[in-house]
């Protein structure tokens, strides 16, 4: 919340709870909180591009665990012999690490996913 007025709005419309359009051009909004919001005048959605080679290079440290776990379809549950599970319990790697990680990679395999139904999809058409 920026506590005071930036932009000027429009007011929601009552038949479908959406709003309507008001700005026209792109701005980067710093809120007093350090946070930042950019405003961008006619764009719906945002979504991840592919990061698979992005995610293997921040996370060097997790995709090394995982090449030392015993079985190579690990899914770092419960199998026995797992590198990751072992890093977790010693400490040395931490369960925030390891949550951003899972949930960057499923958030790729999804983006990854949605991309080949829009291919198929712009094939059909």
């Amino acid at each position: 919340m920026a506590n005071r007025e930036i932009m000027k709005v429009n007011d929601i419309r009552e038949d479908d709870s959406k709003g309507r359009h008001t700005t026209t051009h792109r701005q980067l909004i710093m809120l007093e909180n350090g946070a930042m919001i950019i405003d961008t005048p006619g764009m719906r959605e945002l979504g991840m591009w592919d990061v698979s080679e992005g995610l293997d290079t921040t996370f060097s440290d997790v995709e090394e665990l995982a090449k030392r776990c015993k079985f190579r379809d690990c899914s770092h549950k419960s199998e026995p012999g797992c590198a990751v599970k072992a890093a977790l319990e010693s400490g040395e790697l931490s369960q925030d690490r390891w949550k951003n990680y899972v949930k960057l990679k499923k958030e790729a395999a999804f983006a990854q996913w949605k991309e080949k139904v829009n291919r198929r999809i712009k094939k059909k058409s």
